[in-house]
């Protein structure tokens, strides 16, 4: 089921001409109202010409921020300009644009206010190192103790949002670089109803995620989040 409504894909970038356009491309080939926004987070190559060439709005950060300061920039354009459905994906080519479909269908039918792909529930298993894999699982349970969510791939960064609901939670969103499970604990607290939908993926070749700085500084979000929440908050 499609619609007229608008959809969003958003992409944050950073040294990512080589597969950026092909991104791009993928998801032209879908033939949907789509407005395809990339973020060149402070990049040292041609991403930002790469996407501009094959038809995505670009947007720059002069420096690099940080994959979540990009997508809260990218986040309040789409607010600004009444984006009825937001998508995220990333600009590496791991993220198959003929989920996108699947992905926005349960906000589409009002089934769901964000869905989050993952890549545990699809066809193929996902080729990732062992110590991921388990950190993955690990963040799974800490969201479920935090917000009673039962998830299989909690930093998927492959997600749909109900445009207003999110512009309810985005005020509290403080993380840079590692906000993905700080958005699902926000969202938990607004009453969003959160689903996981089955996608395929690649491995991307120079992916730092599933690193033992990038577990800890998740660990560190969640705690964080947990320490600067006020009474009854939680």
């Amino acid at each position: 089921m499609m619609s007229s409504m608008p959809i969003h894909v958003l992409i944050p970038a950073l040294n990512e001409e080589e597969n950026i356009g092909d991104v791009i491309e993928g998801l032209k080939d879908l033939d949907l109202n789509l407005n395809i926004i990339v973020l060149d987070d402070g990049s040292n190559d041609n991403t930002a010409n790469e996407a501009y060439k094959r038809g995505a709005k670009v947007v720059k950060h002069m420096v690099n921020l940080g994959q979540w300061a990009a997508l809260k920039t990218l986040f309040r354009i789409s607010i600004m300009e009444n984006g009825g459905i937001i998508v995220t994906l990333d600009a590496d080519g791991q993220h198959s644009p003929e989920n996108l479909k699947a992905i926005v269908n349960p906000l589409l039918r009002e089934k769901a206010d964000i869905t989050i792909g993952s890549r545990f529930k699809g066809p193929n298993k996902p080729h990732m190192s062992i110590h991921r894999y388990f950190g993955i699982q690990f963040f799974n349970k800490l969201i479920k103790l935090r917000t009673g969510l039962e998830l299989t791939d909690c930093t998927s960064g492959y997600k749909a949002y109900r445009t207003e609901l999110l512009s309810k939670f985005l005020p509290k969103l403080k993380e840079t670089q590692y906000g993905a499970l700080e958005a699902i604990i926000q969202a938990s607290k607004h009453g969003v109803r959160i689903y996981e939908i089955p996608i395929t993926s690649k491995p991307s070749k120079k992916t730092t995620k599933g690193g033992i700085k990038f577990a800890y500084n998740l660990l560190r979000t969640m705690m964080s989040r947990r320490e600067s929440s006020p009474p009854g908050e939680e």
